[in-house]
């Protein structure tokens, strides 16, 4: 099996109008998915944006439990 890396390498090879073909038939996937969240997903782009560039730093698992009221 092909790891993503890997795909992700091949396919930033492609020219750009099979790069496009490609996303959006990815994207279209995704929209006929009932579990996919764009928003969710944006959220989770934009936080790691921010853990990256030390805006806000990244909690534990168990603070993330404590401020949430998770594990019981």
């Amino acid at each position: 099996m092909r790891s993503v890396a890997r795909i992700k390498q091949e396919l930033l090879q492609l020219p750009a109008a099979e790069r496009a073909e490609l996303a959006l038939e990815a994207w279209a996937s995704l929209e006929a998915d009932p579990d996919f969240d764009p928003e969710g997903v944006e959220l989770a782009i934009r936080r790691k944006q921010e853990m990256e560039s030390g805006v806000v730093a990244p909690l534990s698992l168990e603070e993330f439990m404590k401020r949430t009221g998770g594990g019981g």
